[in-house]
């Protein structure tokens, strides 16, 4: 129950870090814009629809465990790990670089302790069957 809880505000948290910093780098694009490229603002952007697309899928991924694997929230977890090095190495943001790291942890400690039981409610019909012989029980 634990290791549920612990799960959920992991996933929660760097949920909310990835949004805060796209949120974050869009504010940076609009004072920037207009000394950028018309490719580099593609990407910018670009960037920060990623991290909100993470975003998103880190709190269905919260709210729904058994929808996605901990596999794919491992690989996930590359993402902004990747941005990390990437800002820190060629940006020297730091502010950002620093959250998405944070936010990086944190999907690795969620893929360590992914719920691997499933609450009466969650499971389906077919393993009620299995754990209550006279079949689901009635609400």
């Amino acid at each position: 129950m634990i290791s549920r809880r612990i799960f959920k505000w992991c996933m929660a948290g760097a949920a909310l870090i990835i949004a805060g910093v796209a949120v974050y780098f869009l504010v940076l694009y609009v004072a920037a814009s207009t000394a950028l490229g018309d490719i580099a603002r593609a990407m910018w952007i670009a960037f920060c629809m990623q991290l909100a697309l993470l975003a998103a899928v880190l709190l269905y991924a919260a709210a729904h465990p058994r929808a996605i694997s901990r596999q794919i929230v491992a690989v996930l977890a590359f993402m902004p790990m990747l941005s990390t090095l990437m800002l820190f190495w060629f940006a020297a943001s730091r502010a950002g670089g620093l959250a998405l790291g944070i936010a990086a942890a944190l999907m690795l400690m969620a893929a360590f302790t992914w719920p691997t039981t499933l609450d009466d409610g969650e499971a389906p019909p077919s393993a009620q069957a299995l754990r209550f012989p006279g079949g689901p029980r009635a609400p």
